[in-house]
């Protein structure tokens, strides 16, 4: 790759964009003779290498992208992941150094209502889940660009896998620490239940395992509020009566959305559990039709054709989470977790999280390289929504409320840590 800018035109543009200050990059420079360097390259590396900058900083400001580098008073420091909505850097607060991660609608998107709303629903039933097992939404703040004005929400950082990123690079997981998985999965929902938030879209993609073997669910964005005005919306924007994924759904989500409860909750995560034990979809057809039959009409192959091992007693368990009429499930997610209480085991998850980055970032890249076209919504639909939006925007808190302990300071949970999506 050749030089982009000239080595002092670099140093300059990390101070002027506020990736580094100042008084941080001189010392360094100066240390290890930087200022002599000719290559704005090399002199990138060598500040990556001295933990002064990330990869990723150094990219964009060596291509002159250095706008989305700050955003209000966070500094990016990488990126976690993307998705259709757009991206989720980890970031930093400017003042307190407080790791958090940040997700921003894509320049696409950040005018589509149906997405906006989507966000705000996601802030809104984040902003009222506080619990061990359940990813920390701290705010939900309004910043702006050459783009124009934007919407961003704030959340703890925690760095994590999915189920389906840890196959991928060390099979299944024992059957006893699935069952410990399931059970902080379902303590999360039991909670979220008793503040009338349904998940209605569990699945591995929406678990995150962290090394010590503690579980986050996240992503409530189709959490059913109470406000019928933005559920509403959201349907519309999407077209369908059917919210949530195939693969994980319940029969009765697939006729009326609008009218279920928190025991599809319990046969996702059943499906979930199903998953995690043997590897496999409940209903492995190509087709979304098919699935939603599957769910609805037929039977998975047994969990024994696969994994063997797995006592009859938990098999059990599954089988009733997955029943197909809401009555014959558990009554609550808590009776699923005292359930399975018995069987788990928590054990050390090892993983690279940089390895599972990229990967993300790589498949991110893939997906952006297949979209043709920015989605946007029907003229019908955006009037609707946007209608809706601007109400669920008066709505929606703009900051977390700030925990304290007796002393009055900041104790915010969660884990920190800093090197999602």
């Amino acid at each position: 790759m050749p030089d982009l800018m000239a080595t002092d035109d670099f140093l300059k543009l990390l101070v002027q964009s506020e990736v580094v200050a100042e008084t941080v990059l001189d010392p360094v420079v100066w240390e290890h003779g930087l200022q002599e360097e000719t290559s704005a390259i090399n002199v990138a590396k060598r500040l990556v290498k001295h933990g002064v900058i990330t990869k990723f900083q150094a990219e964009r400001v060596l291509n002159g992208q250095t706008r989305s580098l700050v955003i209000d008073n966070f500094r990016v420091f990488d990126v976690l992941g993307s998705g259709g909505m757009g991206c989720v850097y980890s970031a930093r607060e400017v003042g307190s150094d407080w790791p958090v991660a940040i997700k921003v609608l894509s320049k696409e998107r950040r005018n589509d209502a149906g997405m906006v709303v989507r966000l705000q629903l996601e802030a809104a039933a984040g902003l009222r889940l506080k619990h061990p097992h359940i990813l920390r939404t701290l705010a939900l703040n309004q910043s702006e660009d050459r783009y124009g004005a934007f919407s961003y929400m704030v959340m703890e950082l925690v760095q994590g896998v999915t189920p389906l990123e840890w196959f991928s690079v060390a099979g299944k997981i024992s059957w006893e620490q699935v069952c410990d998985v399931i059970q902080q999965a379902a303590e999360a929902l039991e909670y979220a239940h008793g503040v009338d938030l349904i998940h209605r879209d569990v699945k591995p993609e929406n678990l995150l395992l962290r090394t010590n073997g503690t579980v986050k669910v996240l992503d409530f964005g189709l959490a059913m509020l109470d406000e019928n005005d933005e559920e509403f919306s959201m349907a519309m924007i999407f077209g369908q009566d059917r919210v949530g994924t195939a693969d994980y759904v319940a029969p009765e989500q697939t006729i009326n959305s609008y009218e279920v409860d928190h025991r599809v909750d319990i046969y996702s995560l059943g499906c979930t559990f199903y998953f995690m034990l043997t590897g496999k979809l409940p209903f492995p057809y190509s087709r979304n039709g098919q699935k939603i039959m599957g769910h609805r009409k037929k039977k998975p192959l047994p969990i024994a054709q696969f994994s063997p091992e797995v006592p009859e007693a938990v098999v059990k368990i599954v089988e009733r989470m997955m029943a197909k009429q809401p009555t014959r499930r558990y009554s609550t997610a808590q009776e699923v977790a005292d359930a399975v209480k018995p069987f788990a085991r928590r054990e050390p998850i090892p993983f690279d999280f940089e390895k599972i980055r990229n990967a993300r970032v790589h498949l991110a890249g893939k997906r952006a390289a297949k979209r043709k076209r920015p989605a946007t919504s029907s003229p019908r639909s955006s009037s609707l929504v946007g209608d809706s939006a601007a109400r669920a925007q008066a709505k929606v808190e703009t900051k977390a409320p700030t925990e304290t302990d007796g002393a009055g300071n900041d104790v915010r949970n969660g884990d920190h840590s800093s090197p999602p999506s």
